[in-house]
């Protein structure tokens, strides 16, 4: 009797282990993004301070799609002929990130904040090719409307990290951007995946086995031919500060890392990242 119950547990465990593996390989989509899937409100980026227009920047498709980004155009007197594209982390959409751009556009910055397909209710599933057209588009769109990439500050964060990357080493073919910002990247996502599955230096979940999408961040910035600003948290919850530093040593000259204590990984405009932006850019 006990050997039967035994037999019946461990069927179950197995078969429950076997099912979560199934899942992450079918449905990535569960456990690596968590996209809002309705559209930011533009009315409240304005009210906030961020006068922006929703801009169509990318056609895609047989069947007409669009994506649909966030552009502010300053047209200030104290105007710097500059533009921020801010690319997004794996959550949300772009409104829950338009207040990390205000202060450049403050300072005198145009700002493009433009959405990923599979986010804000704009269609397609999310996948690494997506993300990756989406971004080189996006660069596309600036250049389309007079801004030549010496005057694009490309700004990521989190997995918008892996996006500028892949944008700007993409895109530098048509001249060096003026800068790369990294906020609390990774090396790679299953970097980032295994470290949080692995007890006792035991992988409990075969991801190498099961994930496609790798993001490979340490790959992409030994390519990178402008300056890079990497930041982390020590107390970064989510990717460890290791990688931010890895990817460090591995950048090109000229770089800079910045490390925060007391910071999540969500919350260093906080402690007020901006500003060591801001003057890096001005100062570098």
């Amino acid at each position: 009797m006990v050997k039967r119950i035994i037999k019946y547990v461990v069927g179950i465990v197995v078969a429950g282990y076997l099912l979560l593996c199934a899942s992450v390989y079918f449905f990535p989509q569960q456990y690596f993004y968590h996209p809002y899937d309705f559209p930011g409100n533009v009315e409240n980026a304005k009210a906030n301070g961020l006068a922006v227009e929703e801009v169509v920047y990318h056609d895609y498709g047989k069947q007409g799609g669009k994506v649909k980004g966030w552009f502010y155009l300053n047209e200030n007197e104290n105007n710097k002929h500059q533009v921020i594209l801010f690319l997004h982390g794996n959550s949300y959409n772009v409104e829950h990130y338009y207040h990390k751009t205000v202060p450049f556009a403050e300072d005198g910055y145009s700002v493009f904040i433009p959405e990923y397909r599979g986010f804000g209710g704009q269609g397609e599933k999310i996948s690494q090719k997506y993300l990756e057209e989406d971004a080189v588009n996006a660069v596309k769109y600036l250049n389309s409307i007079g801004f030549t990439n010496e005057n694009i500050v490309v700004y990521g964060m989190s997995l918008g990290t892996y996006t500028a990357l892949y944008a700007t080493v993409e895109q530098q073919k048509n001249g060096n951007f003026d800068a790369v910002v990294l906020e609390v990247p990774f090396t790679t996502i299953l970097d980032t995946a295994n470290y949080h599955v692995t007890f006792f230096g035991v992988k409990t979940v075969p991801l190498d086995l099961l994930v496609s999408d790798v993001y490979d961040n340490e790959e992409l910035i030994k390519n990178v031919k402008t300056r890079v600003l990497i930041m982390t948290t020590e107390d970064d919850e989510l990717i460890p500060p290791m990688q931010a530093k890895k990817l460090y040593q591995e950048a090109p000259e000229p770089k800079m890392l910045k490390v925060y204590q007391g910071a999540s990984h969500d919350t260093l405009f906080v402690l007020k990242n901006y500003q060591d932006i801001l003057e890096w850019l001005q100062q570098s």
